[in-house]
């Protein structure tokens, strides 16, 4: 170890990218590591027109707090190490069904809120394990209440309608998109963004992200995912 890297060590120490407990080496503590809630069954479908979705994990204990740290405790770094996981679920259950890597833009307002747009990160470090450039297709045109304050169904869906648009449709038309966002719930709101992409003339679109659902619901509910 440098003398850099020992004083940077010493005044940020290492930390789990999930639960966030100090850990001597590595990007996860032993119990995460060991414990991860992975979601294994096959994409499920979102949205109107159905469009496949890989997760990752389930959304629960130290995956939820991690993406909440990512979201709101500006803990960007941990997008590199969530990025492992997403990148292998897409590879494994979305092999050949995509040639291009985009991702589910916030709104202007959060991202100056949070200073960074969260799935853009993740979609950038995903893309890059595969050597290939996350690219930014979407933009979010109106910005919207956060879905995990809403409740009711219905709502949720009418939240996100026509909330994304493409500014170059000429860079979409004919393309495969794998469209990447951090959390999926209903997936209102990847079906929402795959829609705006669709509508551009992008020939398909198949969905992944890093957490959704719950490892302890009844089998029925377990592919209720969060977004």
């Amino acid at each position: 170890m440098n003398v850099v890297s020992y004083i940077l060590d010493l005044l940020f120490p290492p930390k789990c990218a999930f639960c966030g407990r100090l850990i001597k080496e590595g990007d996860l503590c032993p119990s995460c590591e060991k414990n991860l809630p992975y979601r294994e069954e096959p994409p499920t479908l979102i949205g109107e027109k159905q469009y496949p979705c890989a997760v990752a994990l389930y959304y629960d204990g130290p995956v939820r707090a991690g993406v909440k740290a990512l979201k709101f405790g500006k803990k960007s770094w941990r997008a590199k190490v969530f990025a492992r996981y997403v990148a292998q679920a897409a590879a494994e259950r979305l092999a050949g069904e995509f040639d291009a890597v985009t991702f589910v833009p916030v709104s202007l307002r959060r991202n100056f809120e949070r200073g960074f747009d969260q799935a853009r990160l993740l979609a950038e470090a995903t893309a890059e394990i595969w050597g290939v450039r996350a690219e930014p297709m979407l933009k979010k045109i109106r910005h919207t209440k956060a879905q995990s304050s809403l409740t009711d169904p219905t709502r949720r869906k009418e939240n996100v309608k026509d909330a994304y648009a493409v500014p170059r449709p000429e860079r979409v038309r004919g393309r495969r998109f794998l469209l990447i966002d951090d959390v999926c719930t209903t997936g209102n709101t990847l079906a929402a963004a795959a829609d705006a992409l669709m509508e551009a003339g992008a020939e398909r679109v198949v969905c992944a992200a890093l957490a959704g659902g719950h490892g302890g619901a009844r089998r029925e509910n377990r592919n209720n995912l969060e977004n």
